[in-house]
């Protein structure tokens, strides 16, 4: 319940402060962090599926916050890069979730924000132990 409502909440902040989905937003960030990531990898790792992330790329694309760049290897690569207002957009929308999790976490005393950070560490671990074992564990 808690990740449905905070997701909820920060999707209706960013539409409103930036002008973007969270989907339209981690594919943003994708590409600042890595500057001529291809199509293909962004979908891989924010986790959609091809369509979906050749939709928001080509919508990206359209409203002038991307732009797409022929792969010189291979032309049918297409690398992925901000444009000034993309970079614009991210860093406001890195500004607007600073301030929420500031305020998410404001309701933790010092000692409750350590040993909640220490449990999602462990928790963390477990599951990518699970993820290096899942088919010997669990099937």
């Amino acid at each position: 319940m808690f990740s449905r409502k905070a997701k909820a909440l920060a999707s209706d902040i960013y539409e409103q402060s930036c002008s973007v989905s969270l989907r339209e937003l981690r594919v943003l960030r994708l590409v600042a962090h890595q500057p001529g990531i291809t199509q293909g990898e962004v979908a891989g790792l924010a986790e959609l599926e091809k369509s979906s992330s050749s939709r928001i790329v080509k919508a990206l694309a359209e409203r002038g916050l991307i732009v797409r760049e022929t792969g010189a290897q291979d032309a049918r690569s297409g690398h992925l890069f901000l444009t000034e207002y993309g970079q614009d957009v991210v860093r406001r929308a890195e500004r607007v979730g600073r301030r929420m999790e500031k305020s998410m976490l404001s309701v933790l005393s010092d000692a409750e924000l350590q040993s909640f950070e220490q449990c999602l560490a462990r928790l963390t671990a477990r599951v990518e132990i699970d993820i290096d074992s899942a088919q010997e564990r669990f099937l």
